[in-house]
C-alpha cells in the first residue's frame, strides 16, 4: 500500500444528535449529549459500550454520514472541519458489507484498484497494491471466490479491504469484529 497523503486528527467537541421527529409536535429525543473526545492520527481507537448506547450513531456523525440534526464542533488537526475534503479523505466501513454477490473478491478489488488508484497506476503495481491487501487481510486464499461464499467475517474483511486500497488518512469502521471468531 502506498502511505497516506495526509495526517489527520479527529476532533469532536460538544456533539449532540436529536433524530428529526416525524410527529408534529412530538418529542425530540436525543441521542447523543455534548460528546468530545479526540483521534489521534496513526493511533488505533475505539468506541466501546453496551447495544443501543449510541456507538454507531456517533460514527455516523463523525464521518459525515449523518449531518441533519448534529450539532457541535467537529475538526480536523485542530481546525473547524470541511465536510467536503473530509468526506474524500476519509472512509466509513458500515455495520452492513454491501457486497456485489456474483463477483470475485479478485474482481471487486481489480474494480476498486482502476477507481482509487491514481490514473496512469500501472496493472503492475494495481496487482501488487492488491496482493498485499488480502495478503495482509488474510483473503489470499479467497481471491477466486464469489463475494456471496464468503463467510461474514471474510465479507468484514473484504469490504475493509475495498477501502484500504486508497490507504485513506481517517477510516472508521463499525462492528470490524462482529464475525470474528471467538477465542478462549
Amino acid at each position: 500500500m502506498t502511505k497516506a497523503s495526509t495526517t489527520m486528527d479527529v476532533g469532536f467537541q460538544n456533539l449532540s444528535y436529536k433524530p428529526r421527529s416525524w410527529r408534529i409536535g412530538g418529542p425530540q429525543k436525543t441521542i447523543l449529549h455534548d460528546v468530545s473526545g479526540r483521534f489521534k492520527s496513526g493511533e488505533l481507537s475505539a468506541i466501546l459500550g453496551p447495544s443501543g448506547a449510541g456507538k454507531s450513531t456517533l460514527l455516523n456523525a463523525l464521518s459525515g454520514l449523518t449531518t441533519r440534526g448534529v450539532d457541535g464542533s467537529l475538526t480536523v488537526n485542530g481546525c473547524q472541519r470541511d465536510p467536503r475534503t473530509f468526506y474524500k479523505s476519509s472512509r466509513y466501513i458500515t455495520q452492513e458489507d454491501l457486497l456485489q454477490p456474483m463477483l470475485t473478491v479478485h474482481e471487486l478489488m481489480v474494480m476498486a484498484a482502476r477507481l482509487k488508484l491514481p490514473t496512469g497506476t500501472s496493472r503492475q503495481e494495481r496487482l501488487r497494491v492488491i496482493s498485499d491487501i488480502l495478503a495482509k487481510l488474510g483473503l489470499l486464499h479467497a481471491s477466486a471466490t464469489r463475494t456471496e461464499n464468503l463467510s461474514g467475517g471474510e465479507k468484514k474483511r473484504l469490504s475493509i479491504a475495498l477501502e484500504l486500497v486508497s490507504n485513506p488518512p481517517v477510516l472508521f469502521l463499525d462492528e470490524p469484529t462482529r464475525y470474528a471468531p471467538m477465542r478462549r
